[in-house]
């Protein structure tokens, strides 16, 4: 089956129309032709009968008086009848109808012959005398007014039967256009306005922070393909809600620890300078336990130290120097820092094209990509595994996607949306804090990125960068290399 879309129906029922409506014409103009020919045929009917009762009115006038004048009238209408007869034979010729019809012009000669041999054989004799022919005359004279008469009956009762099936006709095209009216409204109404009232609908929900998709089938059209548009749409809003609530909860969270990171800071200053100092004075001979003690005091207190540092990096306001620079001068960056924290069997690529040039802070990206590069190194518990650095331009020349994937042990669904999350971690305390992603993620947003995540358990994770592409000047405004962004 195929299926039309919404320009193709909508020409279609046009065509269909009109289709319909010239048939209609064509069938209505046919009928008005054949009227016309009816109401010529009663005219020359008409006329004919007239021109039958002077004839009888001048033959009557001429029995009684013989006066030459009427006889001269009478041969005047036969003359002239027998010119109007073959007018409307010819009109009878194109329908059925009786066969005495089409004697007229018989009856009329023969009138006319028997009419001329009265007046010579019994013009002479009295009103009362007897002359067969008077009596033949006026026999002859009826028929010609009774078929005239019949003639004029005949085509009344064939414009009757006309009327009564241009009625019927009428009713039914009148019905057949209704019908056709109320199936076009119909395809119309299930093809286009339920869907507009669905989707109408749907963008209230919407509006009202409902985020329900519509079901769509499968076919084809600009319709269902405005529908498929706008659940994506709806994904994509509800995607971006959660990523703004996250990023809310990121921004109270960071402010909260921001203030608590302040509050420590101090103290833990003061612990490792006092712990530092004690280890100088003491013998660590003599009391080889307690010199063990303030060494665990200080490694924790210094651990503590970079907690409270991550805190603040990830929730202070930074301002961030920007550069134009290549990216695969930062992921080879990443390799090298990484180099010695590769296990064996684990192999790190770098696939990222040389004219990828983004407009970046080169210190803090390299930290963001350092830490998504260490904790994808880390999800592969056990080698062989793949650690992969690539990049690509988007379709509009705009952005670089640079994807981070690994072929580890992957997330489980529940914990995606808490990645981000500062302190949420599914690694024991000596190998993270739970601030890495936390601080990847207020670097890339900080440089006017997005950052996203896909992954399922036990076929690895990838992580999606989006950061924009240096414009150069010829497609910008005057370039600044020390441009600066303060968020």
């Amino acid at each position: 089956m195929f299926s039309l879309n919404l320009r193709q129906k909508m020409i279609g029922f046009f065509c269909l129309h009109l289709f319909f409506y010239i048939i209609i014409v064509l069938t209505f103009l046919k009928d008005f032709d054949i009227f016309t020919e009816d109401v010529a045929l009663l005219i020359h009917a008409g006329n004919l009968s007239n021109i039958c009762l002077e004839i009888r009115r001048y033959e009557k006038n001429y029995f009684s008086g013989h006066n030459n004048d009427d006889f001269a009238k009478v041969l005047e209408y036969i003359t002239k009848a027998q010119q109007f007869a073959p007018r409307v034979m010819d009109d009878l010729q194109i329908m059925s109808q009786p066969a005495h019809l089409q004697d007229i012009s018989a009856k009329l000669s023969d009138y006319k012959r028997n009419f001329q041999d009265f007046k010579e054989q019994c013009s002479s004799a009295t009103e009362l005398a007897p002359c067969p022919l008077r009596e033949k005359v006026r026999g002859l004279g009826q028929e010609l007014v009774n078929i005239s008469e019949d003639l004029i009956l005949f085509e009344q009762q064939k414009m009757n039967s006309f009327i009564v099936a241009f009625k019927s006709r009428l009713a039914k095209t009148i019905s057949f256009l209704i019908l056709l009216s109320i199936f076009t409204i119909t395809i119309l109404y299930i093809s286009i306005i339920r869907p507009l009232k669905k989707l109408e609908k749907a963008a209230t929900a919407v509006a009202d922070g409902t985020f329900s998709p519509l079901p769509v089938d499968k076919k084809r059209g600009e319709v269902h393909s405005v529908m498929r548009a706008f659940n994506k749409m709806v994904a994509d809003l509800e995607e971006q809600q959660k990523r703004l609530f996250q990023a809310e909860k990121l921004s109270s969270i960071g402010t909260l620890a921001s203030g608590t990171a302040h509050q420590i800071n101090n103290p833990l200053n003061n612990i490792a300078t006092s712990c530092q100092l004690a280890l100088t004075e003491l013998d660590h001979q003599q009391n080889p336990f307690v010199a063990r003690m303030l060494e665990t005091i200080n490694q924790e207190t210094e651990r503590a130290g970079k907690i409270v540092r991550g805190l603040l990096e990830f929730s202070r306001d930074q301002t961030f120097t920007l550069q134009p620079y290549a990216l695969a001068k930062v992921a080879n960056k990443v390799k090298q820092l990484v180099a010695s924290e590769v296990p064996a069997g684990i192999d790190l690529q770098i696939n990222i094209p040389e004219d990828i040039i983004l407009y970046i802070n080169v210190h803090k990206t390299t930290e963001a990509l350092l830490n998504l590069t260490i904790n994808a190194l880390q999800a592969i518990s056990e080698p062989p595994g793949v650690v992969s650095i690539g990049a690509a331009k988007d379709a509009d020349q705009k952005n670089a996607v640079i994807t981070i994937a690994d072929t580890g042990r992957g997330i489980d669904k529940e914990n995606l949306q808490k990645l981000f999350d500062p302190f949420f971690t599914t690694k024991n305390a000596e190998n993270g804090t739970g601030l890495g992603l936390a601080v990847a993620y207020g670097i890339i947003k900080k440089q006017n990125g997005t950052i996203h995540v896909e992954s399922e358990r036990g076929k690895g994770s990838r992580f999606f960068i989006t950061l924009p592409l240096h414009r150069t000047p010829e497609k910008t405004d005057a370039y600044r290399p020390d441009a600066t962004i303060q968020e």
